[in-house]
């Protein structure tokens, strides 16, 4: 599991961003929260992360609190998915 990342803010949008670490570049699903605490673009970073792993996708969510993360993580796993009736 990635538990968090450090590195380089590359690049910021509203839901995602994009880590440079040691040259690798993470993209990240952020959610708004987050958003709003984000450092500038070129400035250090440190996220907590989340990553679902589905046979289609693995996506990494990063939060800036242990609180959000911890919140994500009640919701995926005690939630149910809704389908149509």
């Amino acid at each position: 599991m990635i538990t968090f990342l450090h590195g380089k803010l590359i690049e910021a949008l509203l839901t995602q961003v994009v880590v440079n670490v040691n040259g690798i570049g993470y993209e990240v699903l952020i959610p708004l929260s987050s958003f709003d605490k984000l450092p500038p673009p070129g400035q250090d970073v440190k996220l907590l992360t989340q990553l679902i792993v589905r046979e289609d996708a693995h996506t990494l969510y990063g939060f800036t609190s242990a609180a959000e993360r911890e919140l994500f993580r009640l919701l995926i796993n005690n939630v149910s998915k809704l389908s149509p009736p």
